[in-house]
């Protein structure tokens, strides 16, 4: 029950006279009790709704579990496309291997005179 100062009073004593000092106090103070009741039964309302808007707006663990995993599933994708990305280049760089070798062979069979210049240096 709320109180109420006894300045108040003193003052309604005043200018109403004590009977009606004791009404209008007894008064102010239902008043004060409604308020106060209202105000619990609007923070039970207040919270029960914040607690629905938090759960519509944030990430459930489950949901955020479930993403994680898609995501770790895209990652190894990825990885999977690198490894097989690497393995043609090397299987193309081996083919350039080659291709310079028999260039080099066929230039150096179709030109006999670059063959003293290529061992000199050895």
């Amino acid at each position: 029950m709320p109180t109420i100062p006894f300045e108040l009073y003193e003052l309604f004593e005043k200018k109403l006279g004590r009977e009606e000092a004791k009404k209008a106090i007894k008064l102010v103070e239902k008043a004060l009790e409604t308020i106060e009741e209202k105000s619990k039964e609007q923070k039970t309302i207040v919270k029960a709704e914040l607690g629905n808007e938090l759960r519509r707006e944030l990430v459930t663990k489950e949901e955020f579990l479930g993403e994680s995993g898609k995501i770790g599933q895209e990652i190894e994708t990825v990885r999977q496309e690198i490894k097989t990305v690497k393995e043609e280049l090397l299987g193309e760089i081996k083919v350039l291997k080659v291709l310079i070798y028999v260039t080099l062979a066929t230039v150096i069979l179709m030109n006999r005179g670059t063959i003293g210049y290529i061992i000199k240096p050895f």
